[in-house]
């Protein structure tokens, strides 16, 4: 299939204190093959560009037990009407961080800065998928640490020096899955990484 980019351009990019290029907007006019073999009209397309992203469920088996983290974001609180913003910047997540090395070394260094945890066994990959495909090119990296129980875990973690404020939350499975349920828990890749989690152990049960 055929593609046709042109006049592509960079109209902002958001840069750390350090300088570097953390996200940017991307703006090109594209064509593409159609399934009927023409090519479409040329429009104008946007791509959010941030990289790929890492995330880890923590899992403990021996008191089914999941680790999630909670804190602000400022994305969460503009969706909603100014009226009813109070309260709802913050939201429960599997731990994650901005692929900038391997995607189990950045798990591992993600658990222990945002929840202390330091994790020395294996990891599952669960799956990668794009974020919202209409929009960005973000790719998401799940991974699975399958632990027998939890020890070390901070009530309060995060890096100060990038103003992260993390407070952390141990959770029985099962309520997990009714906060997927009844909308306490709202963040893809979480939702994401529970359902995975509760399709290998009711292979695992059955076996």
């Amino acid at each position: 299939m055929r593609v046709k980019v042109s006049n592509r351009s960079t109209p902002y990019a958001f840069h750390s204190p350090h300088g570097q290029v953390l996200f940017r907007m991307e703006e090109a006019e594209v064509s593409h093959e159609r399934f009927d073999g023409r090519m479409s009209p040329t429009s104008v397309r946007v791509n959010f560009s941030r990289g790929d992203s890492v995330a880890v469920l923590l899992y403990a088996g021996d008191t089914d037990e999941i680790v999630l983290v909670e804190q602000f974001r400022y994305p969460v609180y503009a969706s909603h009407p100014e009226s009813e913003r109070a309260e709802r910047g913050w939201i429960l997540e599997t731990v994650a961080g901005i692929k900038d090395a391997g995607g189990p070394d950045v798990a591992r260094r993600e658990l222990l800065e945002e929840t202390g945890y330091a994790l020395s066994g294996a990891l599952e990959h669960l799956t990668t998928a794009y974020v919202s495909p209409g929009g960005t090119s973000e790719r998401v990296e799940l991974y699975l640490a399958h632990v027998s129980k939890l020890e070390g875990i901070r009530k309060h973690a995060g890096l100060e020096a990038e103003t992260e404020d993390i407070r952390t939350h141990t959770i029985p499975f099962a309520e997990a899955l009714r906060m997927v349920a009844d909308g306490r828990i709202v963040d893809s890749k979480t939702i994401i990484a529970l359902y995975m989690l509760k399709e290998r152990l009711e292979g695992r049960r059955e076996t």
